[in-house]
């Protein structure tokens, strides 16, 4: 049974606070900032950006975590999202890898993390001008 909300606009909303978050972690810490969890919350920026098009779309999104799926089942309802794929090919990894522990740490440089969190705002901006919000968008 899923329980995850129907509303295009939560998921919107939850893409947000997410990118709220990275850009918090990567403010906040001068020194050796926590690269891993601020890219995994630029790859769930991605994935309920996507998620929320599909359900504005009046699709039900897949299961999945993958968002080179996510993108392709998107691309079928406004192809103009296909100049996301190199962003969203890059984010894909962060999931997997910066969720969980690996037997050798994977440690980002910060501009790397910085660079994930501009392809995030670039998803979120992207998928919030074809359903045409034009909200406050502000990246930090």
């Amino acid at each position: 049974m899923r329980v995850d909300s129907e509303s295009y606009e939560d998921w919107f909303l939850k893409a947000r606070n997410n990118l709220r978050a990275a850009e918090a972690i990567l403010r906040y810490y001068e020194e050796d900032p926590p690269t891993d969890t601020a890219c995994y919350h630029c790859h769930q920026v991605a994935e309920k950006s996507l998620k929320g098009y599909l359900l504005y779309k009046d699709e039900v999104p897949p299961w999945s975590h993958d968002l080179i799926e996510l993108l392709n089942r998107c691309i079928m309802h406004d192809s103009t999202l296909e100049v996301l794929r190199e962003d969203i090919e890059v984010l894909n990894k962060y999931y997997i890898e910066a969720k969980y522990p690996a037997d050798i740490p994977i440690i980002y440089p910060k501009e790397e993390a910085c660079e994930a969190k501009e392809k995030a705002v670039g998803v979120l901006r992207k998928v919030e001008e074809i359903r045409g919000d034009r909200g406050d968008l502000r990246c930090d």
